[in-house]
């Protein structure tokens, strides 16, 4: 009997599509996990209810104006959007680079990114005020709107998510597939998070976002954020019972994620350097980066040069980068930096109007928070339920056409919470 055939006859697993979802494992799940699953579900229904205050009273409850049409939903898509290139990043490093240290993160990798892009899609619908309408967005198109072109990227590259994820789990095909899989799912996400970085980039009339840098800044910001939140995303569940990971992995991804934080904070850096110089300095871009720097939005920017320096900071002992708090500490910093840098990418372009009038910062409206927080609720709550049910545990001969006896010990980098290492690595712990 084979590890399909032993896991199928499981109490509580049903096969679907290919995959065996053990919905057994749910029934015994500690009270830790329910406990985290009661709060996402507040917080869902509590998104739920702002958007049909939305939806019953009009863009009235939102605090996006004239000045400001792109609020907090656009910084959101920007932010989840990038969030989703770490999980990719992860993945495509194990099958197109051989950083087998990172095999047992590649499924748990591929379903966050399908899971950011589906609520940036989400924060999108829901910022319309007549949602129904997104009927014409897709059967008439703009092809001069970048919109389109980030917007259909975003859609096709979940599909991607969702359908690599089912090749690693169901092992159709074989690494020959997965390897396929990657070689177009890593051009694509490049070509997702380019169209984004060019929402900004191609608008002449505003200084702070009219810069080719904006493109690599964006690609790197999202790589370091998303590897970081991956990173978060491993100790969570490990705390859960869901994974056990080695330590070596851990410090595998820190050194990585320390690498990428160096080349953003570069990148910005270069960026904020070319605006000043004497010889170089434009009065529209040096005004309007004052701002951000000296003035009333400083708030904003100036925690994001604070948690970077920082973050790399803590990643850069080599005799400290192994400790758990260290790296969950500089994670967790970088995270909250990106979301603040996308923050202000937003309202770089807003901060002056293109008259050159002063606009007074833009702060979301209870609606705006509410919306914001229920969708980051589901997600959570889609990843996490999505892991305890699918058989997120690689298996220890992967997949078939491309482990041999030879890997074996390199798949041992996981086991399941709770059960010994001399057991075989089939199925997570459910605890």
């Amino acid at each position: 009997m084979d590890v399909a055939e032993a896991t199928i006859e499981r109490p509580g697993v049903k096969r679907f599509i290919g995959i065996d979802w053990d919905f057994g494992a749910l029934r015994t799940a500690g009270p830790r996990y329910w406990a985290f699953i009661t709060v996402l579900l507040i917080f869902t229904l509590l998104g739920i209810l702002g958007w049909i205050a939305f939806l019953t009273q009009g863009a009235a409850v939102m605090a996006q104006r004239d000045e400001f049409t792109w609020g907090l939903w656009f910084s959101n898509y920007m932010y989840y959007v990038g969030l989703s290139a770490g999980g990719l990043v992860v993945y495509a490093s194990v099958h197109l680079f051989g950083a087998e240290q990172f095999r047992p993160l590649a499924r748990l990798a591929v379903l966050q990114a399908g899971v950011l892009v589906m609520i940036a899609l989400l924060g999108d619908i829901t910022d319309l005020v007549r949602p129904w309408r997104m009927f014409w967005f897709v059967v008439t198109p703009n092809p001069t709107s970048i919109f389109v072109y980030t917007g259909s990227a975003a859609g096709a590259y979940m599909v991607l998510c969702f359908a690599d994820l089912w090749v690693m789990i169901t092992g159709k095909g074989g690494e020959k597939l997965a390897h396929r899989m990657t070689l177009i799912a890593l051009p694509f996400a490049i070509y997702l998070h380019t169209t984004t970085a060019y929402v900004l980039a191609l608008n002449k009339s505003r200084e702070l976002w009219n810069t080719a840098v904006m493109v690599p800044i964006f690609l790197t910001s999202a790589t370091a954020s998303g590897v970081a939140l991956l990173m978060i995303a491993a100790y969570i569940m490990q705390y859960f019972g869901v994974f056990k990971f080695k330590p070596s992995m851990f410090r595998s991804l820190s050194t990585f994620l320390s690498t990428v934080i160096i080349i953003d904070l570069f990148l910005l850096f270069v960026e904020i350097i070319t605006v000043y110089w004497p010889t170089a300095a434009k009065l529209g871009h040096t005004e309007r980066m004052s701002f951000f720097l000296t003035g009333s939005y400083a708030w904003m920017f100036l925690p994001v040069l604070v948690l970077g320096i920082g973050s790399f900071a803590l990643l850069a002992g080599r005799k400290t980068r192994h400790l758990p708090v260290i790296q969950l500490s500089a994670a967790a910093m970088y995270v909250v930096a990106i979301f603040l840098k996308r923050y202000t990418l937003m309202s770089m372009g807003f901060a002056t109007g293109t008259l050159g009038q002063y606009q007074a910062p833009y702060l979301p409206s209870l609606v705006e928070v509410l919306l914001w927080l229920g969708l980051l609720a589901f997600g959570l709550l889609f990843m996490t339920v999505g892991a305890k049910v699918l058989p997120m545990v690689e298996p220890e001969h992967g997949h078939g056409e491309m482990h041999g006896e030879a890997h074996a010990s390199e798949h041992a980098e996981i086991v399941p919470a709770m059960v010994p290492e001399t057991v075989p690595e089939t199925v997570p712990e459910t605890g």
